[in-house]
């Protein structure tokens, strides 16, 4: 056969591959459209509110939230398909962009790691900034590779400015990218000319300019993204034996991630990241520019994990060369001591592994729920399960003041309360949050409160976790507040939780804030 036969076969196998897991997961969303995640109701709560910043991220995420929003006529499957879409289509462009690299065969083999990777289904499913961030990062690889590789030229060179500018305004991980395409073409002889285009810096650096809006908006509300940010790089103090922690945080992070691909392989992957990682140098320009997408910035979170906790989707972008990388030694291009070849031959128990993960994902809620254990430890969707129960047992309440939809709302809780409350209340009005915590701990603490939105002299209705009575600071601050009374929701399996309805007469100002700090972790 050919090479250009066999590369056809092998493109005709990735387009109808692709196109089959889309339009299963658009079906399955259609059909299984709960409730959103918490994220997500937080994230279309802000694309209600169009900023050019936000507290905790860039602001991309909202205005595509706000796009989806009114191309979906609000429902939920819209935020779905989106995420499909997105995650979907990134490991096409993966496949395309490992056929540079090597051949029609490598690309089909990343293609098989990438969309069977456990992570990649849940990317499929929920529209967080892990969907755009990732489309981007794969596209900027494409758009990057292409240029310095004289394919595309003015073409690739745009897409890559695009991607990057996007990219930047999705995640903050975004912006590591250019450092990583400097380091790149500085390693090598062979690649260096290429810093000497000044179109290829225009991309690179004029991709920061995208950043301006969410700076100025940062600058007027004291710096709150970088606050928060900063929070993520602070060493957890505690009593117990700092050794051991730092071990367990590391483990814990190694299983994560694992979780994240596919145990086996995450294996082969994180191996053959370590092992060549030496040899970075000396290496053929394809391995180089995996290794430096990869490899080194993986290397570098290792390091970063026996220092502090991490959050098990900071390195994510990386697995885009990482799977480049192990493809390519699955196929035999990479000999190395470890992982041993004959782990190659156990490709088919790597894929099937994984594809265990991703039937769990898909079929385990409808498991779980045909035996009684809805909700459970183990069960994917339990973090999905009892919110539209809560803004059902608050909406009775609601339903029984006349003039109901006068009354202004507040939530009192975590950010999650509040904007699961707003999505899944049949009017979706807006929800005030009503911060029990000191500092600034979410967006809601940020936008105006019923005082300053010019709601003094109103009543509200708030929400609050089960208790005998409202909060004393909150009582202040109306004429009088009356209990209305409490419901009960199972959220997860063998899990209650209650909550009490209060009615404030005559709101008179708002507590008063606290000193600016970040406290939120998510």
């Amino acid at each position: 056969m050919s090479s250009s036969v066999s590369d056809s076969l092998f493109h005709r196998r990735a387009i109808f591959l692709v196109a089959g897991v889309l339009i299963f997961r658009l079906i399955y969303s259609a059909l299984f459209a709960i409730n959103p995640v918490g994220d997500e109701a937080y994230y279309w709560d802000w694309g209600r509110k169009l900023d050019y910043g936000y507290y905790s991220k860039p602001p991309f995420i909202a205005w595509l939230y706000a796009f989806v929003d009114w191309i979906g006529g609000g429902s939920l499957f819209a935020f779905r398909a989106m995420a499909a879409v997105l995650g979907t289509l990134s490991v096409l462009v993966l496949y395309r962009l490992v056929f540079d690299l090597f051949d029609a065969k490598t690309a089909w083999v990343a293609l098989l790691l990438g969309i069977t990777a456990p992570a990649n289904s849940a990317l499929g499913f929920f529209l967080t900034i892990d969907a755009p961030l990732i489309m981007c990062w794969t596209l900027a690889l494409f758009g990057f590779h292409r240029y310095i590789s004289g394919k595309g030229s003015t073409g690739s060179l745009l897409l890559l400015f695009v991607a990057l500018s996007i990219g930047h305004l999705s995640k903050q991980m975004m912006m590591i990218f250019p450092v990583l395409a400097i380091i790149f073409l500085s390693l090598h002889s062979e690649t260096r000319p290429s810093l000497k285009r000044s179109g290829l810096w225009i991309a690179l650096l004029g991709s920061y300019l995208s950043l301006i809006p969410p700076l100025v908006w940062n600058a007027q509300n004291g710096w709150i993204t970088f606050k928060h940010t900063s929070h993520h790089f602070e060493v957890q103090k505690d009593d117990g034996n700092v050794v051991l922690e730092r071990a367990v945080d590391f483990l814990t992070f190694i299983g994560t991630q694992l979780g994240v691909i596919g145990p086996a392989v995450g294996v082969c992957l994180l191996s053959i990241c370590v092992c060549m990682l030496p040899q970075i140098r000396r290496s053929p320009r394809s391995y180089r520019f995996l290794l430096v997408f990869g490899a080194v910035p993986l290397a570098a979170m290792l390091l970063l994990a026996l220092r502090q906790g991490l959050q098990p989707n900071w390195p994510a972008v990386f697995y885009v060369s990482g799977m480049g990388l192990t493809a390519a030694w699955y196929c035999g291009k990479i000999d190395l001591r470890w992982p041993p070849k004959s782990w190659r031959k156990l490709f088919p128990v790597a894929i099937a592994m994984n594809l265990i993960f991703v039937t769990h994902f898909y079929a385990g809620p409808h498991i779980f729920r045909s035996i009684g254990k809805e909700g459970h430890t183990v069960d994917p969707s339990r973090r999905l399960l009892g919110h539209d129960l809560v803004a059902d047992g608050f909406q009775q309440f609601r339903d029984q003041l006349p003039e109901s939809e006068e009354h202004f709302i507040v939530a009192i809780g975590h950010r999650d309360v509040v904007s699961h409350l707003a999505f899944c209340l049949p009017d979706q009005p807006f929800v005030y949050h009503f911060n029990s915590r000191p500092g600034i701990n979410s967006q809601y603490d940020l936008w105006d409160n019923p005082s300053e939105a010019g709601l003094d002299g109103r009543d509200g209705i708030i929400l609050a976790p089960s208790s005998a009575s409202a909060p004393l600071a909150l009582t202040e601050h109306f004429e009088e507040i009356e209990k209305l009374g409490d419901f009960e929701v199972s959220v997860r399996w063998n899990r209650i939780r209650s909550y009490s309805v209060f009615r404030g007469h005559s709101l008179q100002g708002w507590p008063e804030a606290s000193d600016p700090s970040s406290q939120e972790t998510r």
